[in-house]
C-alpha cells in the first residue's frame, strides 16, 4: 500500500485540472501508471479543485479484491484488433493479451486458433503465431486453473492475414 501511495503522490501534486491517468500491468507483472494511453489500460480519472486534489482509486480496490479472491477482472485479446488486416510474408501474427490482475500461480492460458487449441499452455501475454495460412482467422483465449478448468474466457477476435502475391 505504501508503494501505491508513493506512485500516486506525484499525480496529486500536478497542476489543478481534471485529467485521465492510465494504469496497466506489464507482462512481467509490474503495475505502470502514465498519462499516455496504452491498449488495454484502465482509466483512472483525476479530479482537482482549488481546495484539494482527489484521485479515484475504485479500480485499484477492485483489482486488489479480485486478487484476494482469485478472480480476474479483465481478460482480452488486444492484438490483433478485431477485423484487422495483417500483412506478413513470414506467415506470422503477434498476439497480445491483457489480464487484470496478472496470471495467478498455477494458472495458464489456452489459445484457440480457428477453433483448434494450440498444443502448449501459455504463461505470457505476448506471443507470435507462426506458419499461419493466408486468409481469415479467429482466435480466442481461456485462462485455466491447475485442474485444467476454465476460469475466464476472452472474446473472439477475427483477423485477416495477407501475403505478397506470388507470380
Amino acid at each position: 500500500m505504501r508503494i501505491l501511495i508513493l506512485l500516486l503522490l506525484p499525480l496529486v501534486v500536478q497542476p489543478l485540472h481534471a485529467r485521465d491517468v492510465y494504469k496497466w500491468i506489464t507482462p512481467e507483472g509490474e503495475v505502470v501508471y502514465s498519462e499516455n494511453y496504452q491498449p488495454g489500460a484502465d482509466t483512472i480519472r483525476v479530479q482537482d479543485s482549488k481546495k484539494k486534489t482527489s484521485l479515484k482509486v475504485d479500480e485499484l480496490d477492485k483489482e486488489a479484491d479480485a486478487a484476494a479472491t482469485g478472480d480476474y477482472l479483465q481478460f482480452d485479446i488486444v492484438q490483433p484488433s478485431n477485423d484487422e488486416t495483417i500483412r506478413s510474408d513470414e506467415n506470422s501474427v503477434s498476439v497480445g493479451l491483457s489480464i487484470s490482475p496478472p496470471l495467478f500461480d498455477g494458472h495458464a492460458i489456452h489459445l484457440y486458433v480457428d477453433g483448434k487449441k494450440l498444443d502448449s499452455e501459455i504463461k505470457t501475454t505476448q506471443l507470435v503465431l507462426q506458419q499461419l495460412s493466408r486468409g481469415t482467422h479467429t482466435i480466442r483465449a481461456e485462462i485455466v486453473d491447475t485442474e485444467g478448468e476454465m476460469v475466464k474466457q476472452s472474446g473472439s477476435t477475427t483477423f485477416h492475414l495477407r501475403q505478397a502475391a506470388v507470380n
